[in-house]
């Protein structure tokens, strides 16, 4: 779907209310690849009883890391009132503090719109382009689903995900480490495939996504990269924003030969400094996210690994929907998350929310509810319901 298909139609009171190449492999050109069980398994090493990332149906309980997926259902969440119609929807993301970008579209057609349609940090909604990057290397076959991966020092970063405390020379495979990036935002799995597909691809996939400005996306930075300019090395990251493109790449370079001396414990909740993050608008996310739905149907295991974890924040009935998939991201200040539900007779909507506040002290209420109200755009005007009981 094209960026004019998906706005063709909107009408506005106050806010729209119609509403690489891969990394080189072995030099003999072979790779690895992993035997996959009958039962499913795949993984080399002894399973992680806490890490189950086969594909399997997983209800909206799904382990949770840190801001980067949704409140677990049934929990103090449940108390936020959910709200009547996009006109209430859009009402209270206005109330929200700070920034709101909001857009929900069904078929083409926008039902809502909220903010000035500008650029916004993404946190770990920005795995949807490595994603998007991996599928490219699939279509193409430079890489494989059963590849295997080994984990390394130089890839470990800090939660969320599991990856980070699995010893040097880990082995599992490409699927398994993919799943993880999504279902768990496993930040070690992320630079994982970063370093297989190289940042080149995976920037040459968000040009190829449509992404408005795609220079706002690079250098496309790992996880660990902007731990470090954040946290671990800040010196480095210092006018980050007035850098040019090279000179951001020299500042990577010296970032590679920095070790990772800081844990999750370093990083406050409080720093604000999100210049360095990655950027896109609400219709950006909104075009890769419907782009990787379309793939999922020619690709079981993008399907799989999309819909792992639906990101609701409370149990539906009678849903709508054939497929819920989910990304959601959190960093100091910023909330993100895009959803993408699909119905039997190929009716597709999606609801993009990004959140950028500096009221860090109450980000678990405002992340409450505005997971809530990524409900509610998913089920106005449908016959589902919130499950009351």
């Amino acid at each position: 779907m094209t960026r004019h298909q998906i706005f063709r139609t909107a009408t506005a009171s106050g806010v729209l209310l119609l509403v690489a190449s891969c990394a080189a492999e072995a030099a003999s050109g072979q790779r690895t690849q992993v035997e996959v069980p009958l039962d499913g398994g795949h993984q080399l090493n002894e399973p992680e009883p806490e890490s189950e990332t086969q594909p399997v149906d997983k209800g909206p309980d799904f382990p949770l890391e840190q801001d980067d997926v949704a409140p677990p259902a049934e929990s103090e969440a449940d108390l936020v009132e959910p709200s009547e119609g996009f006109v209430e929807i859009s009402e209270r993301l206005s109330e929200l503090p700070g920034h709101v970008e909001a857009l929900v579209v069904e078929d083409g057609e926008v039902l809502l719109q909220s903010g000035q349609g500008e650029p916004a940090p993404l946190a770990s909604v920005s795995k949807i382009y490595v994603l998007a990057a991996l599928v490219e290397a699939i279509e193409t076959g430079d890489v494989d689903w059963l590849d295997a991966m080994e984990l390394t020092d130089e890839l470990r970063s800090l939660p969320s995900g599991t990856l980070q405390d699995q010893p040097e020379g880990y082995t599992t495979t490409v699927y398994d480490v993919a799943h993880r990036m999504i279902s768990l935002s496993d930040n070690t799995g992320t630079d994982m495939l970063m370093a297989l597909l190289g940042r080149d691809a995976v920037e040459e996939a968000v040009i190829e996504s449509g992404h408005h400005d795609p220079q706002l996306l690079q250098p496309f930075l790992s996880t660990r990269e902007l731990f470090q300019l954040r946290w671990g090395v800040p010196e480095l990251g210092e006018n980050w924003e007035d850098l040019e493109l090279a000179d951001r790449q020299d500042v990577l370079e010296e970032v590679s030969e920095e070790d990772l001396e800081i844990t999750s414990e370093d990083t406050s909740r409080h720093d604000r400094d999100e210049v360095i993050d990655w950027y896109a608008t609400a219709e950006d996310v909104a075009e890769v996210t419907q782009a990787l739905a379309a793939q999922a149907q020619d690709h079981a295991e993008v399907g799989e690994i999309l819909t792992a974890n639906p990101g609701l924040v409370e149990l539906v009935q009678d849903e709508w929907w054939e497929s819920l998939s989910f990304k959601g991201g959190g960093l100091p200040g910023v909330v993100t998350g895009t959803w993408h539900a699909q119905a039997e007779d190929g009716t597709g909507r999606t609801v993009v929310l990004l959140l950028n506040t500096d009221d860090t002290e109450d980000m678990p209420e405002h992340r409450d509810e505005l997971f809530s109200l990524a409900l509610d755009a998913l089920i106005a005007d449908t016959e589902t319901e919130r499950d009351s009981d």
